[in-house]
Order: structure tokens, then C-alpha cells, then sequence
């Protein structure tokens, strides 16, 4: 059930992302969610830590709904703050748990800066990065086979929002 949702979700984010910001919003509250849980209730089963997921990520949606630039704005803080401890993990870049907390701080306000100056291209970007990352996190895979789908998902996900976005000027 959680690789199910976490696919769906990541694939929505990866789509749909500027589109629906709610969605993003809300795919980023999930993911959030769902790793805090894992970390503070430890022995919590699959279905508690799914809640949590869900919880979270649906007061981000409505958050979203409501408050909209703000939700966003904050949603970017996050999405930052995870996709940098996420790509630290992957890349093995960062030693011990001490300094995840420097690097989630440095990626969110990466992330914040980013969703306050671009709006629509970088809520582009970091739907298609995180909704890429739901997707991987999913899966037991080799590192380079990782990166290279990381890369390439990405770049489909920026595709096709960005031709999305095209048609919506139109």
C-alpha cells in the first residue's frame, strides 16, 4: 500500500506539480510526513507512518487551497530542505546524522528563496525533483542506476510541466 501511494504521489508531483500546487503542496507534506514518522515513532507499522503521511500532506493541500502563496512558500522551504538530505544520502556526501540537519536547513532555504524569486519555474523544478524522489525512494535500487533514472525522470518531469505551462499561456 505505501510503495502504491508513494508512486502515485510522486507521479502527480512530477506532472503535475505547477499545475495543481495544492498537489505539490500537499506530495510534499506526505513525503515529510512519512519520514518523520519513520524517525520519531520507530515502532510504528506501515499503516500508522501512511496516516501521518497522509495527515500532514492533506493539511498542506488545504493549506494550499486557502492560503496559496504562503503555502506554497513554505512548501518550497521543505521540499528543499528534504531533496538536499535526500541527494546528500544518495551521493554520499554527508557523514553521520549530525549534519543533516545543516544540510536540510541550507536546501530549504535553497528551496525557499527559489518558489519566492521563480514562482512557476521553480515550483517546475522541485515538483519534478521531489515527485522523481518519491518515486526512487520507493525502490531498492543500485546507485548509478539511481542517478541516471534521477536525471532522466527529472528532466521528463520538467518537460512535460514546462510544455504544460506553455499551453496554459496560450
Amino acid at each position: 500500500m505505501v510503495t502504491l501511494l508513494r508512486v502515485l504521489i510522486g507521479a502527480g508531483l512530477l506532472t503535475l506539480g505547477r499545475q495543481m500546487f495544492w498537489l505539490f503542496v500537499g506530495g510534499v507534506g506526505f513525503v515529510f510526513g512519512i519520514n518523520f514518522a519513520k524517525q520519531a515513532l520507530t515502532d510504528a507499522d506501515d499503516l500508522t507512518i501512511v496516516i501521518a503521511g497522509l495527515t500532514i500532506g492533506a493539511v498542506g493541500a488545504v493549506l494550499a487551497l486557502v492560503l496559496q502563496r504562503a503555502a506554497v512558500n513554505i512548501a518550497g522551504f521543505f521540499a528543499g530542505g528534504v531533496l538536499a538530505v535526500n541527494l546528500a544520502q544518495m551521493l554520499e556526501l554527508v557523514p553521520g546524522r549530525g549534519n543533516l540537519l545543516f544540510v536540510f536547513l541550507a536546501g530549504a532555504v535553497l528551496g525557499f528563496i527559489l518558489v519566492t524569486v521563480l514562482f512557476d519555474w521553480a515550483l517546475i523544478l522541485l515538483s519534478a525533483v521531489t515527485g522523481t524522489a518519491v518515486i526512487l525512494q520507493t525502490f531498492d535500487l543500485a546507485r548509478p542506476i539511481a542517478l541516471v533514472l534521477y536525471v532522466l525522470l527529472t528532466a521528463a518531469g520538467i518537460s512535460i510541466q514546462a510544455r504544460r505551462m506553455k499551453k496554459d499561456a496560450i
